[in-house]
Protein backbone atom coordinates (compact mmCIF):
# COMPACT_ATOMS: atom_id res chain seq x y z
CA UNK A 1 0.00 0.00 0.00
CA UNK A 2 1.38 3.37 -0.92
CA UNK A 3 1.58 6.34 1.81
CA UNK A 4 0.78 10.03 -0.02
CA UNK A 5 0.99 12.88 2.18
CA UNK A 6 2.79 16.56 2.19
CA UNK A 7 5.20 17.91 4.37
CA UNK A 8 4.57 21.35 6.25
CA UNK A 9 6.87 22.46 3.61
CA UNK A 10 4.96 21.74 0.44
CA UNK A 11 7.07 18.80 -0.38
CA UNK A 12 4.75 15.57 -1.73
CA UNK A 13 6.00 12.51 -0.01
CA UNK A 14 5.21 9.22 -1.71
CA UNK A 15 6.12 5.87 0.51
CA UNK A 16 5.41 2.10 -0.35
CA UNK A 17 7.25 -0.27 2.41
CA UNK A 18 7.43 -3.56 0.72
CA UNK A 19 9.29 -6.27 3.05
CA UNK A 20 9.74 -8.99 0.49
CA UNK A 21 13.46 -7.38 -0.76
CA UNK A 22 16.46 -6.04 1.03
CA UNK A 23 16.90 -2.75 -0.90
CA UNK A 24 15.51 0.50 -1.18
CA UNK A 25 15.02 2.57 -4.41
CA UNK A 26 15.02 6.97 -3.36
CA UNK A 27 13.85 8.99 -5.96
CA UNK A 28 13.30 12.88 -6.40
CA UNK A 29 10.94 13.74 -8.85
CA UNK A 30 10.80 17.65 -10.17
CA UNK A 31 8.11 19.01 -12.70
CA UNK A 32 10.87 20.93 -14.64
CA UNK A 33 11.48 19.17 -18.52
CA UNK A 34 12.53 20.27 -21.77
CA UNK A 35 8.47 21.46 -22.23
CA UNK A 36 8.84 24.23 -19.77
CA UNK A 37 11.86 25.53 -21.76
CA UNK A 38 12.08 28.92 -22.70
CA UNK A 39 12.96 29.42 -26.20
CA UNK A 40 16.35 30.69 -25.22
CA UNK A 41 16.58 27.97 -22.53
CA UNK A 42 17.02 24.92 -24.76
CA UNK A 43 18.66 21.86 -23.16
CA UNK A 44 18.48 23.34 -19.44
CA UNK A 45 16.61 21.17 -17.55
CA UNK A 46 18.88 18.72 -18.31
CA UNK A 47 22.12 20.69 -17.84
CA UNK A 48 21.03 21.10 -14.38
CA UNK A 49 20.63 17.79 -14.23
CA UNK A 50 23.67 17.23 -14.23
CA UNK A 51 25.04 20.52 -12.36
CA UNK A 52 23.32 19.02 -9.11
CA UNK A 53 25.95 16.06 -9.28
CA UNK A 54 29.15 18.60 -9.33
CA UNK A 55 28.98 19.56 -5.87
CA UNK A 56 27.36 21.23 -2.89
CA UNK A 57 28.05 23.18 0.35
CA UNK A 58 28.82 19.50 2.10
CA UNK A 59 30.04 17.47 -0.70
CA UNK A 60 32.26 17.60 -3.58
CA UNK A 61 31.27 16.07 -6.63
CA UNK A 62 34.00 12.96 -5.96
CA UNK A 63 32.53 12.82 -2.90
CA UNK A 64 28.49 12.72 -4.03
CA UNK A 65 29.80 10.00 -6.07
CA UNK A 66 32.02 7.61 -3.70
CA UNK A 67 28.81 7.92 -1.14
CA UNK A 68 27.12 5.82 -3.25
CA UNK A 69 29.38 3.61 -4.82
CA UNK A 70 31.37 2.69 -1.50
CA UNK A 71 27.70 0.78 -0.86
CA UNK A 72 27.46 -0.75 -4.04
CA UNK A 73 24.65 1.40 -4.84
CA UNK A 74 23.32 3.16 -8.05
CA UNK A 75 22.96 6.80 -8.16
CA UNK A 76 22.01 8.67 -11.45
CA UNK A 77 19.26 10.67 -12.96
CA UNK A 78 17.43 11.14 -15.89
CA UNK A 79 15.62 14.48 -17.78
CA UNK A 80 12.24 13.80 -19.63
CA UNK A 81 9.88 16.36 -21.45
CA UNK A 82 7.84 17.06 -18.53
CA UNK A 83 9.93 15.71 -15.39
CA UNK A 84 13.40 15.34 -13.71
CA UNK A 85 14.31 12.49 -11.67
CA UNK A 86 16.95 12.03 -9.07
CA UNK A 87 17.48 8.09 -7.85
CA UNK A 88 19.47 6.02 -5.29
CA UNK A 89 19.05 2.33 -5.47
CA UNK A 90 20.87 0.92 -2.02
CA UNK A 91 20.30 -2.29 0.23
CA UNK A 92 17.95 -1.13 3.07
CA UNK A 93 20.82 0.00 5.75
CA UNK A 94 21.53 3.17 3.59
CA UNK A 95 18.24 4.49 4.20
CA UNK A 96 19.16 7.94 5.46
CA UNK A 97 22.42 8.30 3.94
CA UNK A 98 20.46 8.16 0.86
CA UNK A 99 17.87 10.38 1.91
CA UNK A 100 20.37 12.85 3.29
CA UNK A 101 22.19 12.99 -0.39
CA UNK A 102 18.97 13.32 -2.19
CA UNK A 103 18.56 16.65 0.15
CA UNK A 104 21.94 17.91 0.10
CA UNK A 105 21.76 18.22 -3.39
CA UNK A 106 18.26 19.08 -4.12
CA UNK A 107 19.16 22.39 -0.96
CA UNK A 108 23.16 23.14 -1.77
CA UNK A 109 24.56 22.69 -4.54
CA UNK A 110 26.73 25.29 -5.64
CA UNK A 111 26.62 25.70 -9.35
CA UNK A 112 30.20 26.45 -9.73
CA UNK A 113 31.43 28.06 -12.34
CA UNK A 114 34.38 25.97 -13.23
CA UNK A 115 32.47 23.04 -13.07
CA UNK A 116 29.69 24.59 -15.46
CA UNK A 117 32.38 24.93 -17.84
CA UNK A 118 33.67 21.65 -17.58
CA UNK A 119 30.45 19.93 -17.50
CA UNK A 120 29.29 22.08 -20.99
CA UNK A 121 31.67 20.37 -22.14
CA UNK A 122 30.62 17.20 -21.33
CA UNK A 123 26.84 17.61 -22.78
CA UNK A 124 28.17 19.02 -25.65
CA UNK A 125 29.83 15.68 -26.74
CA UNK A 126 26.47 13.73 -25.51
CA UNK A 127 24.49 15.68 -27.82
CA UNK A 128 27.28 14.72 -30.66
CA UNK A 129 27.14 11.07 -29.59
CA UNK A 130 23.65 11.38 -29.72
CA UNK A 131 23.66 12.64 -33.46
CA UNK A 132 25.69 9.99 -34.51
CA UNK A 133 23.01 7.34 -33.18
CA UNK A 134 20.84 7.10 -36.12
CA UNK A 135 18.41 4.85 -34.20
CA UNK A 136 17.72 7.22 -31.46
CA UNK A 137 18.10 10.95 -32.86
CA UNK A 138 15.05 10.03 -35.51
CA UNK A 139 12.73 10.09 -32.30
CA UNK A 140 13.91 13.58 -31.83
CA UNK A 141 13.07 13.92 -35.56
CA UNK A 142 9.94 12.84 -35.57
CA UNK A 143 8.67 14.60 -32.31
CA UNK A 144 9.93 17.60 -33.92
CA UNK A 145 7.46 16.96 -36.87
CA UNK A 146 4.36 15.90 -35.04
CA UNK A 147 4.46 18.88 -32.88
CA UNK A 148 6.35 21.48 -34.64
CA UNK A 149 6.61 24.85 -32.69
CA UNK A 150 5.22 23.12 -29.54
CA UNK A 151 7.15 23.28 -25.94
CA UNK A 152 7.35 19.30 -26.12
CA UNK A 153 8.87 19.14 -29.71
CA UNK A 154 12.63 20.19 -29.09
CA UNK A 155 15.14 18.28 -28.48
CA UNK A 156 16.18 17.48 -24.19
CA UNK A 157 19.56 17.89 -24.86
CA UNK A 158 19.05 21.07 -26.21
CA UNK A 159 21.61 22.33 -29.01
CA UNK A 160 25.35 22.94 -29.32
CA UNK A 161 24.27 26.84 -29.56
CA UNK A 162 22.31 26.70 -26.53
CA UNK A 163 24.06 25.13 -24.36
CA UNK A 164 27.72 26.69 -25.62
CA UNK A 165 25.71 30.33 -24.62
CA UNK A 166 24.48 28.62 -21.27
CA UNK A 167 25.64 30.60 -18.21
CA UNK A 168 25.58 30.33 -14.03
CA UNK A 169 22.93 33.17 -13.93
CA UNK A 170 20.47 31.76 -16.73
CA UNK A 171 20.68 28.45 -15.09
CA UNK A 172 20.33 29.42 -11.74
CA UNK A 173 17.17 31.24 -12.68
CA UNK A 174 15.87 28.14 -14.61
CA UNK A 175 16.51 26.12 -11.08
CA UNK A 176 14.94 28.52 -9.02
CA UNK A 177 11.97 28.79 -11.15
CA UNK A 178 10.85 25.08 -11.11
CA UNK A 179 12.98 23.63 -7.93
CA UNK A 180 9.94 24.17 -5.52
CA UNK A 181 8.82 22.26 -2.79
CA UNK A 182 5.47 22.27 -4.26
CA UNK A 183 6.78 21.30 -7.72
CA UNK A 184 8.29 18.09 -6.56
CA UNK A 185 7.80 14.77 -4.96
CA UNK A 186 10.07 12.19 -2.69
CA UNK A 187 9.24 8.69 -3.01
CA UNK A 188 10.57 5.73 -1.73
CA UNK A 189 10.07 2.30 -1.75
CA UNK A 190 11.61 -1.22 -0.58
CA UNK A 191 12.43 -2.42 2.37
CA UNK A 192 12.11 0.29 4.99
CA UNK A 193 9.85 1.63 8.05
CA UNK A 194 7.58 3.47 7.09
CA UNK A 195 7.88 6.23 10.64
CA UNK A 196 11.54 6.00 10.54
CA UNK A 197 11.17 7.35 6.41
CA UNK A 198 8.96 9.92 7.32
CA UNK A 199 11.13 11.58 10.80
CA UNK A 200 14.65 10.96 8.15
CA UNK A 201 12.63 13.20 5.56
CA UNK A 202 11.30 15.41 8.06
CA UNK A 203 15.15 15.64 9.56
CA UNK A 204 16.57 16.38 5.73
CA UNK A 205 13.75 18.00 4.17
CA UNK A 206 12.74 20.30 6.47
CA UNK A 207 13.95 23.34 4.45
CA UNK A 208 10.95 24.76 3.02
CA UNK A 209 11.55 25.89 -0.89
CA UNK A 210 7.85 27.43 -1.85
CA UNK A 211 8.40 29.78 -4.68
CA UNK A 212 5.72 30.73 -7.67
CA UNK A 213 7.34 29.65 -10.37
CA UNK A 214 6.83 31.39 -14.04
CA UNK A 215 4.63 29.15 -15.65
CA UNK A 216 5.64 28.38 -19.44
CA UNK A 217 2.37 28.29 -20.78
CA UNK A 218 1.38 26.22 -24.46
CA UNK A 219 0.12 28.85 -26.11
CA UNK A 220 1.32 27.72 -29.48
CA UNK A 221 -0.61 24.90 -31.10
CA UNK A 222 1.37 22.30 -32.12
CA UNK A 223 1.70 21.88 -36.00
CA UNK A 224 2.13 18.60 -38.22
CA UNK A 225 4.75 18.97 -40.29
CA UNK A 226 4.14 15.50 -42.87
CA UNK A 227 7.17 14.82 -44.29
CA UNK A 228 10.75 15.03 -42.99
CA UNK A 229 14.28 13.96 -44.19
CA UNK A 230 17.82 14.50 -42.91
CA UNK A 231 20.25 12.90 -45.27
CA UNK A 232 23.03 11.57 -43.39
CA UNK A 233 25.74 9.09 -45.09
CA UNK A 234 24.27 5.85 -43.32
CA UNK A 235 24.28 1.90 -44.25
CA UNK A 236 20.24 2.25 -43.25
CA UNK A 237 17.09 4.28 -43.70
CA UNK A 238 15.91 4.66 -40.58
CA UNK A 239 12.60 6.23 -40.22
CA UNK A 240 9.37 6.42 -37.79
CA UNK A 241 6.06 7.35 -38.53
CA UNK A 242 2.82 7.69 -36.80
CA UNK A 243 -0.16 10.15 -35.58
CA UNK A 244 -1.88 11.28 -32.39
CA UNK A 245 -2.00 9.17 -29.20
CA UNK A 246 -3.49 9.68 -25.84
CA UNK A 247 -2.65 12.16 -22.93
CA UNK A 248 -1.46 9.97 -19.63
CA UNK A 249 -4.78 10.83 -17.98
CA UNK A 250 -6.98 9.25 -20.42
CA UNK A 251 -8.60 6.05 -19.25
CA UNK A 252 -8.05 4.69 -23.08
CA UNK A 253 -4.61 5.11 -22.87
CA UNK A 254 -4.42 1.24 -21.57
CA UNK A 255 -6.34 0.62 -24.86
CA UNK A 256 -4.00 2.10 -27.28
CA UNK A 257 -0.90 0.58 -25.23
CA UNK A 258 -2.40 -3.11 -25.41
CA UNK A 259 -2.96 -2.21 -29.69
CA UNK A 260 0.29 -0.81 -29.57
CA UNK A 261 2.09 -4.28 -28.19
CA UNK A 262 -0.37 -6.40 -30.28
CA UNK A 263 1.19 -4.30 -33.69
CA UNK A 264 4.89 -4.08 -32.30
CA UNK A 265 5.78 -4.17 -28.90
CA UNK A 266 7.26 -7.69 -28.45
CA UNK A 267 8.92 -10.38 -30.73
CA UNK A 268 5.31 -12.27 -31.78
CA UNK A 269 3.69 -8.66 -32.71
CA UNK A 270 2.53 -8.73 -36.27
CA UNK A 271 4.94 -6.23 -37.46
CA UNK A 272 8.66 -8.02 -36.01
CA UNK A 273 6.65 -11.19 -37.32
CA UNK A 274 6.04 -9.97 -40.46
CA UNK A 275 8.94 -7.73 -41.40
CA UNK A 276 11.39 -9.27 -39.99
CA UNK A 277 11.04 -12.92 -39.61
CA UNK A 278 8.58 -13.81 -42.45
CA UNK A 279 10.46 -10.96 -45.06
CA UNK A 280 13.90 -10.61 -43.31
CA UNK A 281 13.65 -6.86 -44.21
CA UNK A 282 14.99 -5.49 -40.92
CA UNK A 283 16.78 -5.94 -37.84
CA UNK A 284 14.60 -3.47 -35.51
CA UNK A 285 10.94 -2.66 -35.84
CA UNK A 286 8.78 -1.69 -33.06
CA UNK A 287 5.25 0.61 -32.79
CA UNK A 288 5.68 3.23 -29.05
CA UNK A 289 3.09 4.99 -27.67
CA UNK A 290 4.52 8.54 -25.87
CA UNK A 291 1.87 10.09 -23.07
CA UNK A 292 2.68 13.07 -21.74
CA UNK A 293 -0.32 15.63 -19.69
CA UNK A 294 -2.35 17.26 -22.62
CA UNK A 295 -0.59 15.75 -25.78
CA UNK A 296 0.37 11.83 -26.85
CA UNK A 297 2.37 10.60 -29.43
CA UNK A 298 2.24 7.46 -30.89
CA UNK A 299 4.98 6.34 -33.98
CA UNK A 300 6.42 3.29 -35.25
CA UNK A 301 10.30 2.73 -35.80
CA UNK A 302 12.09 0.77 -38.73
CA UNK A 303 15.30 0.50 -39.70
CA UNK A 304 16.26 -1.23 -42.91
CA UNK A 305 18.85 -0.75 -45.99
CA UNK A 306 17.98 1.83 -48.72
CA UNK A 307 16.95 -1.50 -51.22
CA UNK A 308 14.86 -2.55 -48.48
CA UNK A 309 12.93 0.95 -47.24
CA UNK A 310 10.01 0.87 -50.15
CA UNK A 311 9.10 -2.79 -49.25
CA UNK A 312 8.96 -2.09 -45.32
CA UNK A 313 7.08 0.88 -45.71
CA UNK A 314 4.05 -1.06 -48.18
CA UNK A 315 4.41 -3.62 -45.45
CA UNK A 316 3.94 -1.38 -42.23
CA UNK A 317 0.92 0.49 -44.05
CA UNK A 318 -0.49 -2.77 -44.63
CA UNK A 319 -0.14 -4.72 -41.52
CA UNK A 320 -2.01 -1.43 -39.97
CA UNK A 321 -4.51 -1.39 -42.62
CA UNK A 322 -5.23 -4.77 -41.75
CA UNK A 323 -5.41 -4.20 -37.99
CA UNK A 324 -8.04 -1.24 -38.76
CA UNK A 325 -10.33 -2.92 -40.52
CA UNK A 326 -10.16 -6.20 -38.53
CA UNK A 327 -9.08 -5.30 -35.28
CA UNK A 328 -7.27 -7.60 -33.14
CA UNK A 329 -8.08 -11.62 -32.27
CA UNK A 330 -9.69 -13.08 -29.01
CA UNK A 331 -6.28 -14.87 -28.48
CA UNK A 332 -3.59 -11.89 -29.01
CA UNK A 333 -6.12 -10.04 -26.59
CA UNK A 334 -5.47 -12.38 -23.77
CA UNK A 335 -1.31 -13.19 -24.70
CA UNK A 336 -1.33 -9.20 -24.52
CA UNK A 337 -2.80 -8.87 -21.15
CA UNK A 338 -0.45 -12.13 -19.51
CA UNK A 339 2.43 -10.00 -21.34
CA UNK A 340 1.77 -6.83 -19.74
CA UNK A 341 0.96 -8.39 -16.39
CA UNK A 342 4.47 -10.50 -16.65
CA UNK A 343 6.34 -7.46 -17.54
CA UNK A 344 4.51 -5.56 -14.28
CA UNK A 345 6.07 -8.48 -12.15
CA UNK A 346 9.19 -8.67 -13.39
CA UNK A 347 9.84 -4.84 -13.11
CA UNK A 348 8.64 -4.75 -9.72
Amino acid sequence: MVTKYKTDGGLTVLLEPIESVVSISVGLWIKAGSRHEKSDEFGYAHFVEHMLFKGTKNHSAMEIAQIVDRVGGQHNAATNREYTCYFINVISDYLESSIGLLSDMYYNSLFSTDELEKEKNVILEEIRMYEDAPDDIIHDIFMASMLSSHPLGHSILGTIESVKNSSREKLLRFFKRYYNNNQSIIAIAGNFKEEKAKNLIDKYFQESIVRNPEIIQDTISPKRTYRQHVDKDLEQVHFCMGTEGLKWGDADRWTLFILSTVLGGSMSSRLFQSIREREGLCYSIYSFHSSYSDNGIFGIYCGTSPANYKRSLELIIRECEILLKNGITSQELEDVKTYIKGNLALSL
